[in-house]
């Protein structure tokens, strides 16, 4: 009898697992979490965690439109940026933006999931100006989040839609974890901290992993709990993922504080002249954050450049350290020897050449806190 009773209850188990996720439970879930009526949410998301969604990703757009009502707004990626693949989808190439209305008018799909584009497909939704990662918005507030997105030098600086959000407004992960948050690059971008990544001025667009490995990309469960252990992030159930949500206002403040302390917070570099365990930078650097937040919020105030800079093979005058536990010899590519970094990512006009060039970076030393630390 013992054992019948629990095979019916494993099944019935099973049987609850297997249950389509439905409008009114998100709706439900949403409200749990804390999203409020009027406010506008930026979202990223992945509609295969939430499970089985009755009604697809229609029903998924539909329950956040009605949690936040008709004040409210929601905003998407409608990201392109396929610099590592096929260069023709890098942009938008048929925006016909103009300064005097700034909203894209570009068709083509972004590359982030299907529920963005179940958003950007809507006949309301408005798109902001830029190459590469432009975003979709619905709701009372799009227009004036979007249309000043033209006049951002990068895709994450200055004059992006996250600046004109309000503090009470909200970052929403939905079946993600922060790590898939684009703008934890806003206050880099802003300040022009020193590893500022190789940037194409025409489709003003800024890669930052070719100057250093990224805690939230290789490690993006410590910064998760670095998150939630600084109390700006709350997570819960919505259908049967796992999601988060930050408010913009302790999202900002958290993000100047911890570059304020240490412009170098975000990349991992080797922790010692002869470890290049980059895992023991992540969790010092986490402790770094998490102390400094602790003291209480700051803001950065020195910018480090007036303008995003290529990074190109070093040269006669720049520093290679050989030393370096990081440091990944010479290799000869366009007719010279080019020196790699271990802890630098791939550099796009490189990468393609593979072997060596496609799992390590440029040496970027003249920028390196290694170099300054272990003179």
């Amino acid at each position: 009898m013992l054992i019948s009773q629990l095979l019916i209850s494993h099944l019935e188990g099973r049987k609850g697992i297997n249950m389509p996720v439905t409008k009114q439970q998100i709706i439900s879930d949403l409200i749990a979490l804390g999203i409020e009526q009027g406010i506008t949410v930026m979202m990223h998301s992945s509609l295969s965690a939430l499970g089985p969604v009755e009604g697809g990703p229609e029903a998924v757009v539909d329950a956040l439109l009605d949690v936040i009502g008709p004040d409210g707004t929601l905003l998407v990626p409608a990201f392109r940026d396929s610099v590592w693949e096929d260069r023709s989808d890098f942009t938008n190439s048929d925006c016909e933006c103009t300064p005097v209305d700034g909203l894209c008018t570009s068709k083509q799909p972004g590359f982030q999931g299907v529920i963005p584009e179940t958003v950007r497909q809507r006949p309301q939704s408005l798109r902001s100006c830029h190459p590469t990662h432009s975003w979709v918005g619905l709701g009372k507030s799009a227009r004036r989040l979007l249309d000043s997105h033209h006049l951002s030098p990068t895709q994450c600086g200055t004059d992006n839609p996250f600046e004109l959000m309000a503090d009470n407004d909200c970052v929403l992960t939905l079946g993600v974890m922060v790590d898939r948050v684009t703008l934890w690059h806003y206050y880099e971008e802003k300040q022009m901290v020193p590893y500022m990544g190789h940037y194409w001025p025409d489709e003003r667009h800024l890669n930052n992993v070719v100057p250093g490995l990224r805690m939230q990309y290789q490690f993006p469960g410590i910064l998760q709990d670095v998150c939630k252990a600084a109390g700006i992030l709350k997570t819960g159930s919505v259908g049967k993922s796992s999601s988060g949500l930050m408010s913009v206002g302790d999202f900002k403040r958290f993000m100047a504080t911890i570059i304020a302390d240490d412009p170098h917070c975000m990349v991992l570099r080797p922790p010692d002249r002869d470890s290049n365990d980059l895992a023991v930078d992540a969790f010092r650097k986490a402790e770094g954050m998490l102390q400094a937040w602790n003291k209480g919020p700051k803001e950065p105030k020195e910018v480090f450049y007036e303008f995003p800079k290529q990074v190109d093979p070093a040269g006669p005058d720049d520093v290679v350290r050989e030393d370096c536990p990081a440091f990944a010899g010479y290799h000869q590519a366009e007719g010279k020897d080019i020196s790699l970094c271990k802890a630098n990512g791939r550099h796009p006009d490189f990468f393609g050449i593979g072997g060596v060039f496609s799992e390590h970076g440029l040496t970027t030393c003249n920028d390196c806190v290694w170099n300054t630390n272990f003179r």
